[in-house]
C-alpha cells in the first residue's frame, strides 16, 4: 500500500487446485464411461451384424451337413434372390447340388442298364446250356441251335464287355495315340466293308476330297464304321446310305446320310447317352448295345471334334463329323 493507503499490487504466494482436480477427474470419468460405452455398443451391434451376415452361411452348413447325412440330393438351399456375395454363394451350392444329383442318378441309371444288358445274355446262355443238359445235345438240331445262341450271346456280352471297358478308359482321362491319318483313304476301307454287308440299303460315296487329320486311325475307323452300321440298321429295304468328305480351310466334314426311320424331336438330344435306345426293342434284336454313339462322341471329341445330327422321322438322319484339319 502506498502512503495515501491505496493498494498497489496484489502478491499471490498460493492457490487451492481442488476444483481443477475435481474436473479433471470427472473428465477422466466421463471419457472412461464413454469409451466403455462405445465399445459395448460396437461389440453389440458387431455380434447383432456378424449374426445376420453369417446365419445364411450357417444355414448353408447345416443343408450341406443334413445332405450328407441322409444322402438326399434333392434338396437345395433356401436364400432369398439377392447379388450380393451369399446370393450368389447359395445360388453357386445349388448349381453344384443340380449337378452332382444329375451325375448320381445318371450313375444309377448306368449301373441298372448294364446289369441289365449283362444278365440277358447270362440268363439265355444259363437257359440254353440246361436245355443240353437235360438232353438236347443228343439231338443234333437242337444241340446246333442251343450252341449257336449260345455263341451268339456270348459275344454280344463280350462286345459290351469292350465298349465299357472303353468308356472306362475314356472317363479316366486315357489320351489316344495321334498320328497324320489320311481319312479319305480311311473313309473308302469303311465304305467297301459297308458294300459287303448284306442289308437291304444301297451304300453310296458321295464328294470324297483328300484330307489329313492327327489321330488314332483305329478309332476313327471304329467311329465310322458304328455310324455306318446304325445308318444301315435303321434304314429299309430299297433304301440309301451316303457317306461323304469334304475339306475346307480348318475343319473336315465327313456326313453319313440315310433315308431311314429317322429319330423323333424328342430323343435327338439324348441319343449319345450311354444305353439310350430310340427303339430298343429292335436295337436289342439287332445286336445293338446302346453304346455305339456314346463311344462314337468320345472319339470325336478326343480328335478335338464334334457329332452333329439332323434328323425327321420316316425321312431318315445325316450323322455329321467335325475333326480338325492337320496342319
Amino acid at each position: 500500500m502506498n502512503a495515501r493507503g491505496q493498494v498497489i499490487c496484489v502478491l499471490q504466494v498460493a492457490q487451492s487446485l481442488q476444483d481443477v482436480n475435481a474436473t479433471l477427474r470427472l473428465l477422466i470419468g466421463l471419457m472412461l464411461a464413454g469409451v466403455v460405452g462405445g465399445l459395448g455398443f460396437a461389440s453389440v451391434v458387431g455380434a447383432i451384424l456378424a449374426y445376420v451376415a453369417l446365419a445364411p452361411i450357417d444355414r448353408m452348413t447345416q443343408t450341406a451337413r443334413d445332405i450328407a447325412r441322409a444322402r438326399d440330393l434333392t434338396r437345395r438351399i433356401e436364400s432369398k434372390p439377392t447379388r450380393d456375395e451369399v446370393g450368389r454363394l447359395a445360388a453357386t451350392f445349388n448349381e453344384m447340388l443340380g449337378r452332382i444329383e444329375e451325375l448320381f442318378r445318371a450313375q444309377q441309371r448306368f449301373v441298372a442298364d448294364v446289369s441289365h444288358e449283362l444278365r440277358s445274355p447270362l440268363t439265355a446262355i444259363r437257359g440254353n446250356l440246361d436245355l443240353l443238359r437235360r438232353g438236347a445235345i443228343e439231338n443234333r438240331d437242337e444241340r446246333d441251335t442251343a450252341l449257336a445262341a449260345i455263341e451268339s450271346e456270348s459275344a454280344r456280352m463280350q462286345r459290351l464287355v469292350q465298349d465299357l471297358l472303353l468308356l472306362a478308359q475314356a472317363d479316366a482321362g486315357i489320351t489316344i495315340q495321334k498320328n497324320l491319318v489320311e481319312l479319305d483313304t480311311l473313309l473308302l476301307q469303311v465304305y467297301r466293308q459297308a458294300r459287303l454287308t448284306p442289308a437291304g440299303a444301297k451304300v453310296t460315296l458321295g464328294s470324297e476330297d483328300q484330307a489329313q487329320v492327327l489321330g488314332d486311325a483305329d478309332r476313327l475307323k471304329q467311329l465310322l464304321i458304328n455310324l455306318v452300321d446304325n445308318a444301315i440298321k435303321y434304314t429299309p429295304n430299297g433304301g440309301a446310305v451316303k457317306l461323304s468328305l469334304e475339306r475346307d480351310a480348318d475343319w473336315v466334314r465327313i456326313a453319313i446320310a440315310d433315308s431311314g426311320v429317322g429319330i423323333p424331336a424328342q430323343d435327338l438330344a439324348k441319343i449319345f447317352d450311354r444305353f439310350y435306345r430310340v427303339d430298343k426293342s429292335r436295337a436289342r434284336d439287332q445286336g445293338g448295345t446302346g453304346l455305339g454313339l456314346a463311344i462314337c462322341q468320345w472319339i470325336a471329341e478326343a480328335h478335338g471334334g464334334r457329332i452333329e445330327v439332323e434328323s425327321q422321322v420316316g425321312k431318315g438322319s445325316t450323322f455329321t463329323v467335325w475333326l480338325p484339319v492337320a496342319k
